[in-house]
């Protein structure tokens, strides 16, 4: 079977991904499943694996992308839950960036016959991450108050839904004015990163970090009592898709030090996780790709780029030029 991968051969900008044609061998193993990809996500982690700063990546050249919609072509010996033609959405664990993916039967979900394949792709890195900041480590409550400092992207969509769905009240950054109507839209208070650092807001019960940087020190100023908070990436390193060693260095060594016996003082918590580790677990995944099943939550697809154009979507992601999920579009 002629397939196709976008393939990261060497570190660097957007243009460095490469599109390669291979031959994917058509046996499978007893439990395996071969699907015909529609859709993969984009998500901030390809970037920066991308630029050479992710250190659970493979080994180069590697295919980056976590999750993917589309039709299952074949099914091994032993496959029950499957059939030939059904629509699914799987967690890849990198690889996610091809025309086919053959994966364990597991990892694939099940979706019914009239499902969005476009809005499916959106939802599984987004979904899962919301789910495990808010649900597993914020553990929100009704009445509780939410800062999201990511509140425009995949992410922030997902969480705000999650947020509103627990009676949480939630606050909302961008770092865009254009955006603030966006993030209203879900019902949260809307401000710019710089409006809210000039304003009175505190008291929140949970904040969930997505930059890094002197925010955080900022941020954890704003912590009700007993309030978290919780770090999931490092984008304030990334300036229009560009940084260098020294910046990243920089980044990471000048982050505010919160210790055990300043958190006991000040009786707060901060943590932080990295999602590709619930990935590796394949229990945790399998489980918690049944419940993104049932999910409630609606992304918003804020770009659908075709294969040819993916050095496009990584720049509009990279450069925060979207609201929500990007996507790629294998049918063409």
């Amino acid at each position: 079977m002629i397939a196709k991968k976008i393939v990261i051969n060497k570190f660097g900008p957007a243009e460095s991904l490469d599109l390669e044609t291979f031959e994917m061998t058509e046996q499978l193993a007893p439990d395996e499943v071969i699907i015909e990809v529609h859709y993969s996500g984009v998500n901030f982690a390809d970037i920066i694996m991308r630029l050479g700063y992710y250190r659970d990546a493979p080994k180069k050249p590697f295919v980056p992308g976590y999750e993917v919609s589309g039709i299952v072509l074949s099914i091994g010996s032993k496959v029950t839950k499957l059939v030939v033609g059904d629509k699914v959405v799987a967690g890849t664990r990198f690889g996610g960036y091809g025309s086919h993916q053959k994966l364990h039967e597991d990892l694939v979900v099940k979706l019914a016959p009239e499902a969005d394949l476009q809005l499916w792709a959106a939802i599984p890195v987004n979904y899962i991450t919301s789910h495990i900041a808010l649900n597993e480590f914020g553990r929100i409550r009704k009445g509780d108050r939410i800062l999201l400092d990511c509140a425009s992207g995949g992410v922030g969509v997902m969480a705000m839904q999650i947020a509103k769905d627990a009676g949480a009240s939630v606050v909302g950054l961008t770092t865009s004015p254009s955006k603030k109507e966006f993030i209203e839209g879900y019902g949260a208070t809307a401000y710019t990163h710089d409006e809210f650092y000039q304003s009175s807001e505190k008291d929140f019960d949970f904040i969930l970090n997505s930059s890094a940087g002197p925010a955080l020190d900022w941020q954890y100023k704003r912590l009700a009592k007993a309030g978290k908070l919780c770090c999931i990436g490092v984008q304030s390193a990334i300036t229009n898709g560009k940084t260098n060693p020294l910046t990243f260095l920089k980044t990471v060594i000048t982050m505010p030090k919160f210790g055990v016996i300043k958190n006991i003082m000040q009786s707060k918590m901060v943590g932080g996780f990295n999602a590709l580790k619930f990935f590796e677990d394949e229990k945790w995944l399998k489980d918690n790709l049944n419940v993104l099943s049932k999910s409630k939550c609606t992304p918003y697809i804020g770009g659908v780029y075709k294969v040819a154009d993916v050095a496009a979507a990584h720049r509009a992601l990279e450069q925060k030029q979207v609201r929500g999920k990007v996507l790629i579009d294998w049918r063409s």
